[in-house]
């Protein structure tokens, strides 16, 4: 087992979805309501053909609602990419308790989407625990800096870096002031607004919010080991939960951005950078997982350049494997032919060889692999 340095370069990001959900709703921004609004749309904001499309996250945290499906629905158009995530997810003393972080940060950046940070400000208490759900955000505080979005005139990377500087500490603080609130207000015991603050403070020098060691504090766990620019690689195995493979990014700015890749391994003399979705009680993973897995890709797959320590430009493939009860293999791209017998060998649903007629065009036209085979439980 032995300890490599892995550095991807990122020169554009160009993808071509077909996953996607069609036509998007349409809202005008004098009277955007980010709580009534669907999970992702256009935003009209007044002339014609001026609209940013719009993307909504629950949760600071990834992990639990899929937000990347809602910003893989609106890659597909030419205009002005934003998403709209909270600050802070506290759901009581008893419930989750989420903060942004770095990698989200650093992949809305290198996907040239801009960030709006955003504070909730109202919520009702769940029977007599203390837990809270139906969280209301500040409306004003999202339409304002969309507009300011509007008008900005230079990249995502320079958007979330200035609204970060300039803005996080202020939406930080209305966070935690707003979950004191609550707390009196619905009777419920919330997480410790002193251990909020105490996490605020890490990301200060000089008493003043700094971007840098807010990536330096955030990326924690298995991430911190990216600082090191370090990761383990496996032979024909996955790495564990706590072990993912995780590149240093450059793009062609000369920014350095950390992410992760499910396995990392070689086969056939070639890196392969692998996303992995698995299922036990269906034969594909559900579309909200494959395209959770599929965002993950984009980035890997615009890589230009993959360098293992002192080897540079090493050869390399990007690939999906979706597991699932599932009887042979399929590799996409391929045939239309070998689509339909795999999907006959698996009397697979009219809704289910849709989803894989498609993936076979997005991966052809993306230059990634997906391999959907069975699973091993």
């Amino acid at each position: 087992m032995a300890t490599h340095s892995l550095k991807g370069i990122v020169k554009g990001v160009k993808y071509s979805p077909y996953l996607n959900q069609g036509k998007l709703t349409r809202y005008d921004i004098a009277r955007f309501d980010v709580n009534a609004a669907k999970s992702y749309g256009l935003i009209n904001l007044g002339t014609p053909g001026n609209n940013l499309a719009f993307s909504k996250w629950v949760s600071p945290k990834r992990t639990r609602t899929y937000p990347f499906q809602r910003i893989y629905n609106t890659l597909g158009l030419s205009t002005k990419k934003v998403t709209i995530i909270p600050v802070i997810k506290d759901e009581g003393a008893a419930g989750d308790n989420d903060r942004i972080n770095a990698m989200t940060f650093s992949w809305m950046n290198l996907m040239n989407v801009h960030i709006v940070l955003a504070w909730y400000e109202d919520a009702e208490k769940v029977n007599t625990k203390n837990k809270i759900t139906n969280q209301v955000l500040n409306v004003e505080s999202v339409r304002e800096k969309l507009l300011e979005i509007s008008q900005f005139h230079s990249n995502a990377l320079h958007w979330n870096t200035n609204h970060f500087e300039n803005d996080f500490e202020r939406i930080y603080l209305n966070a935690v002031e707003s979950y004191q609130r609550i707390s009196k207000k619905e009777n419920v015991v919330m997480h410790k607004a002193q251990d909020h603050l105490a996490t605020l403070d890490k990301f200060k020098v000089d008493n003043q919010f700094c971007v840098e060691t807010f990536k330096r504090v955030t990326l924690s766990g298995s991430h911190a080991a990216a600082l090191r620019e370090t990761v383990t690689l496996h032979e024909l195995e996955s790495l564990g939960e706590d072990e993912k493979g995780i590149f240093l990014i450059i793009n062609y700015q000369g920014g350095e951005y950390y992410l992760t890749a499910d396995e990392i391994y070689w086969e056939n003399d070639q890196l392969v950078i692998q996303e992995s979705k698995n299922t036990t009680k269906d034969k594909l993973p559900s579309k909200s997982d494959i395209i959770d897995g599929l965002f993950k890709l984009i980035l890997f797959a615009n890589m230009e350049q993959v360098d293992i320590d002192d080897r540079i430009n090493v050869p390399f493939v990007t690939r999906l494997k979706l597991t699932g009860n599932l009887t042979g293999n399929l590799f996409l791209p391929t045939s239309t032919n070998r689509v339909s017998n795999f999907c006959q060998q698996n009397h697979l649903s009219s809704a289910r060889r849709k989803t894989i007629t498609l993936l076979n065009q997005e991966a052809g036209m993306n230059d990634f692999q997906i391999w959907i085979t069975k699973n091993d439980a």
